[in-house]
């Protein structure tokens, strides 16, 4: 069984994350054939949004430390990072594309930077996120000491990554500006996918830019932000998607963007 389902529904690609036995914990297959994916979209343009979940009762619980690899990787983790999981984070950050992650349940770790990637992320309701790297004399990792400051401030980023102890439930998660929504478990799929499906039939030069935009904000000043805004509103007009929108709204119907 693969460690790893990849689906096409449309023009959606969707990941599920397949190691229930193991919560989901990360292996070199699970996060070879994700970033192999992400890499695919990024160079071909196969996919117009991308879904992320995960198989059975969590989302993912991080690295895997079962086992009598642990020993050997203490002299090797740097690079296994940066050849894995950071090459991951970095491919979600810069795909051209909406990521939507659906939050099935604990999300620890580096599992817990893997779903603050997302670009959108609907938790179900007993979903959690636990940075738990401090409880065993480790750091943060999967890009969070990033994203963590970023999206809550450095007095809760440190608190969280300190402590180490205390899980932040679904709720809690969309009042932190963590997740965009929360939802019953048993609606969790149903809403994700409508979500992703409206991303993946948008206008995605647009939504792409958009991505870079606000990444571009978080580091910059306002005039450099003017400037990239006022660059990238040129490409997106130069789209095909652009005139289609136009007359879409002076028609008052809906649009057929078509990615391009």
């Amino acid at each position: 069984m693969s460690d790893l389902l990849i689906e096409r529904d449309g023009d959606l690609l969707r990941l599920t994350l397949n190691r229930p036995e193991q919560m989901n914990a990360m292996s070199g297959e699970l996060v070879e054939g994700a970033l192999a994916a992400v890499l695919e979209v990024i160079e071909n343009r196969s996919a117009r949004a991308i879904l992320i979940t995960g198989a059975g009762r969590g989302f993912c619980a991080g690295a895997d430390l079962r086992g009598d690899g642990l020993a050997s990787r203490r002299e090797s983790i740097e690079g296994q990072m940066m050849a894995g999981i950071n090459r991951l984070i970095l491919a979600l950050r810069e795909v051209p594309v909406p990521v939507v992650i659906a939050l099935n349940g604990p999300a620890a770790g580096a599992g817990c930077g893997l779903a603050l990637a997302g670009d959108m992320v609907i938790a179900a309701r007993s979903a959690k996120l636990l940075t738990a790297f401090s409880r065993i004399g480790a750091v943060l990792d999967g890009g969070m000491s990033w994203s963590l400051t970023h999206k809550l401030g450095p007095a809760r980023a440190m608190g969280m990554a300190l402590l180490g102890e205390q899980a932040i439930d679904a709720e809690t998660a969309k009042d932190w500006g963590l997740v965009w929504d929360v939802v019953d478990d048993d609606e969790l799929m149903a809403e994700a996918l409508t979500l992703a499906r409206r991303l993946a039939a948008g206008p995605t030069v647009a939504l792409g830019l958009i991505k870079r935009q606000i990444a571009a904000a978080q580091n910059g000043s306002m005039a450099e932000a003017l400037r990239f805004e006022a660059a990238c509103q040129g490409q997106a007009f130069r789209s095909d998607d652009f005139p289609e929108g136009v007359k879409a709204f002076q028609e008052k119907r809906p649009a057929a963007f078509k990615g391009r």
